[in-house]
């Protein structure tokens, strides 16, 4: 860990602590609101749009697809940049792909419509859908109701730690604030698993650092610059089939409940005839690039907000709101 990384470290957990009182009001009124985000029906080509896309929007120039940290380097960003080129070629509009410097980058860039697509992990979508009028509609899977992925907690191979309990006083990377699996579920599991409160979290260990991505967290583990983090499941096999890392690498300490798999959203001013096209692209594409899904093993499947209730309810208990995150 260098001092940079352990000044972001402390100075986030003084901002938690500042505003924890007023997280915890906040979700209670989210919670008396009803946390009415409006889903779109995403029964998939030909379905009729939901009741978030705009009738009588302008179709757009260009369309922008954003992506997260950690999906847009060397092998890793080949799928998307041919995924952006085809659907451009689908529904016959100029397309670009945005990358963000974090997930908070992608989250404002759809709030000021510099993107109108992009691929948010299950919290950050909850934050777009709060802050930047996200709308779920796929996810990549087998099938719907293998639709999930898991978080893991994990060291470098020859780590002397068995259990949770031995990373106290150890350093610890979580990927991002509003990483759902590198953050608010590993913190979920050291809190359940050890019996500790969330305001203790960081003191168990000896530093607590943002990586920045599931692909950093899992290099820094491999060249054992830390000391244990917490990443996705499916992240961590990314960067495998990308040959950054061997599964050998590290070891597998804990793992989560599963976690709803991370949405594909649109805009929710874009045009429904434009939304409808684009549905009809994305739930055929397996078809025209099977490559695309790890082989040709998946395919876009329909998904909408209330499939993502679990990821509220984890956030909820721990008052991990937006507001906490990312003032």
């Amino acid at each position: 860990m260098n001092g940079k990384q352990a000044k972001q470290a402390g100075k986030w957990k003084m901002k938690a602590a500042l505003t924890l009182a007023v997280a915890a009001a906040l979700t209670l009124l989210a919670a008396a609101c009803g946390e009415k985000t409006s889903p779109t029906n995403a029964g998939g080509a030909g379905a009729a749009p939901g009741p978030a896309a705009t009738a009588t929007a302008k179709m757009p120039d260009i369309i922008r697809v954003g992506v997260l940290p950690g999906e847009e380097e060397g092998k890793l960003s080949r799928g998307n940049k041919k995924f952006v080129e085809d659907l451009g070629a689908a529904i016959g509009i100029k397309t670009e792909l945005f990358v963000g410097d974090d997930y908070n980058a992608v989250i404002e860039a759809m709030r000021t419509k510099k993107i109108d697509i992009a691929s948010f992990g299950p919290f950050s979508y909850i934050i777009a859908a709060e802050r930047s009028g996200a709308v779920p509609f796929a996810v990549k899977a087998v099938s719907k109701e293998a639709a999930f992925y898991h978080s893991l907690i994990v060291v470098p191979a020859d780590s002397k730690a068995q259990t949770l309990a031995d990373l106290k006083g150890k350093t610890f990377l979580f990927a991002d604030p509003a990483s759902t699996s590198g953050h608010l579920f590993p913190r979920a599991m050291f809190i359940n698993k050890l019996g500790i409160k969330n305001e203790e979290v960081e003191s168990f260990f000896s530093n607590v650092s943002f990586s920045g991505g599931h692909d950093k967290s899992i290099l820094a583990i491999a060249k054992k610059t830390a000391e244990g983090a917490g990443v996705c499941d499916t992240c961590i096999q990314k960067v495998i089939d990308a040959g950054l890392v061997k599964q050998s690498d590290f070891r597998i300490l804990a793992t989560s409940d599963p976690i709803p798999s991370s949405p594909y959203t649109y805009r929710k001013d874009l045009p429904a005839e434009l939304v409808e096209k684009i549905k009809a692209f994305m739930f055929d594409y397996h078809t025209k690039n099977p490559e695309f899904f790890s082989g040709g093993t998946q395919r876009f499947f329909p998904v909408e907000d209330k499939d993502f209730q679990v990821v509220k309810d984890t956030a909820k208990a721990l008052n991990m709101t937006p507001e906490q995150l990312l003032k």
